[in-house]
This record gives C-alpha cells, structure tokens and sequence, in this order.
C-alpha cells in the first residue's frame, strides 16, 4: 500500500484554465453488454459528447483543453474534437488507468475526470473541486453526494488531480493496486459535498445499462427529467 504523502514542492494552486477536462470512456461497459458506453446516444449525441461539452461549459471557465480516454474505436471518439488517448498500461484495469493516462498526457498542472455516462454533472464541477483542493493545500479534490438513501458518499471518478501524482499513481497500479477510493486515501485528497441547497441530488447519477439509458431519454422527452 502507498504510504500518505503530503503536498509537495511541486504542488501549485489551481487556477481557471489550467485544469485539463479528461472524459474517461475506457471500460469494458460490461452491464451494457459489452457495448461501448460512451457512444451511446442519448439525444442523438454520444455519451462521451455530453460529458466533453458539460466539461468545456464549466462555471467560470475552469476547464482549459479536454480529451478522452477510449480503448477502442478511436476514431469515432476522434471525431468528438479532442485528443483521444488510450490506456498507458495494459489490461483494462480500471479507471485508474485512465486516470494516469489523462496525468501522463495533461499539459496543465491539473486534470479533472469525469466518466462519459454522467451526462448531467453539475456545472460547477471544477470550481468547487478546485477551491477545495486550494484551501486545503491538498493533491486531490473529489465530489461527494447523496444517495438513494440520503447518504452522502464519496463519488470518486469525479475528481481533480495534481499532475505531480502521476508518479505515486503509476507506482500504486504497478505493485497491483486497483480501488480509487484506496489510492486516493494515500494521498492528500479532500472530499467535496455536493448536497447544497439547489444541488441536484441526480447529477452524479451514472447510465449503468441500456435500460437506464433509455429510462433516462423517456424521461427527459416528458419533461419529468432536469
């Protein structure tokens, strides 16, 4: 297990524009039957294109270039806009890997990553992320936000990243390591309620199956759905 480390000399504060918007599209999208999540429709767009443009429309223009991270056809993610990269390790080993994939390929100081079948994540995402991150000093910032059963939990693939971690990441996958919530604990990571008055309590709700999916489209062409 990697021991806590605190923030570094390489540690800087973040700052709008700096942060690069990563969309992770690399899984398996095994409840979906194997299907590539994050070209799925929902409104005629693929998934991964409502993710990329939530990112570039942050509040307060935080999100500075975006890319994604895909394992397979890349070419119908290339022509989304945006650099596509795949995995930098090998075996599909989860959203870590994607993550050290958007750190290794980031030109700013920090990543934040969002997965593509979040289509309605809150708006300001990055800014309430990175003024946490900043008034903790702190490596990682990740939201956090009610559940089903009024628990508010830590929703750790909506995430800001120092890019200095890139290192202590690489060397957590390589000894075996693959829980996100585990390595994020080894670092200095600060949670991020999303449970404000007027937060969306279905923001960070993910599209698991096509059902959900489709339950969702149904739902939005109603006007039942925000």
């Amino acid at each position: 297990m990697v021991d806590l480390i605190p923030a570094d000399a390489d540690w800087t504060a973040p700052q709008p524009g700096a942060l690069t918007g990563l969309v992770l599209a690399g899984g398996r999208g095994s409840r979906m039957g194997g299907a590539d999540k994050g070209l799925q429709t929902l409104h005629g767009m693929p998934l991964a294109l409502h993710a990329l443009l939530r990112l570039q429309q942050q509040r307060g223009g935080w999100v500075g270039p975006c890319m994604i991270n895909a394992n397979r056809n890349l070419a119908a993610y290339e022509a989304l806009g945006v650099p596509v990269w795949p995995d930098v390790v090998e075996g599909f080993v989860g959203p870590l890997a994607g993550m050290l994939t958007g750190l290794t390929h980031a030109d700013t100081p920090w990543v934040l990553t969002v997965p593509c079948d979040s289509p309605q994540f809150p708006l300001d995402l990055a800014e309430r992320l990175a003024q946490a991150a900043s008034d903790a000093r702190a490596d990682a910032a990740m939201a956090a936000a009610p559940e089903d059963d009024g628990a508010v939990r830590p929703q750790p693939v909506f995430c800001l990243l120092g890019v200095h971690l890139l290192p202590r990441l690489h060397a957590y996958l390589r000894e075996g390591g693959r829980k996100i919530d585990t390595w994020l604990r080894s670092v200095r990571c600060v949670d991020v309620p999303f449970d404000r008055p007027g937060d969306d309590p279905h923001a960070f709700a993910n599209l698991n199956t096509l059902q959900e999916l489709h339950a969702l489209q149904r739902a939005s062409a109603s006007g039942s759905c925000a």
